[in-house]
């Protein structure tokens, strides 16, 4: 499915995120390891929440940009993924 260009760079950037975190989930990570990623991805989660990737209609329902569906899945995954090893580091 074609994406607006604004959350094709999002995408780019959430599956750079998703790389680096399993990458990462190989080694012996710390939670600052994990945090760095974290604070990347709070940035993309601060403009979801604020609506940065959609647009409202009139009657205030929201409108779907091309793409927003898969970027929000995969910042779901992200996120889920980031937890899970924050949640690990006592086992590394």
């Amino acid at each position: 499915m074609p994406m607006v260009k604004n959350l094709e760079n999002v995408h780019q950037e959430l599956m750079e995120i998703a790389r680096e975190s399993n990458r990462l989930s190989h080694t012996k990570y710390t939670s600052d390891d994990v945090e760095k990623l974290q604070n990347r991805l709070r940035g993309i989660n601060s403009q979801y929440n604020e609506g940065a990737f959609g647009t409202m209609t009139s009657d205030c329902s929201r409108y779907e940009e091309e793409g927003l569906a898969q970027v929000s899945n995969v910042l779901e995954k992200v996120h889920t993924t980031l937890h899970v090893m924050l949640s690990r580091i006592d086992d590394n």
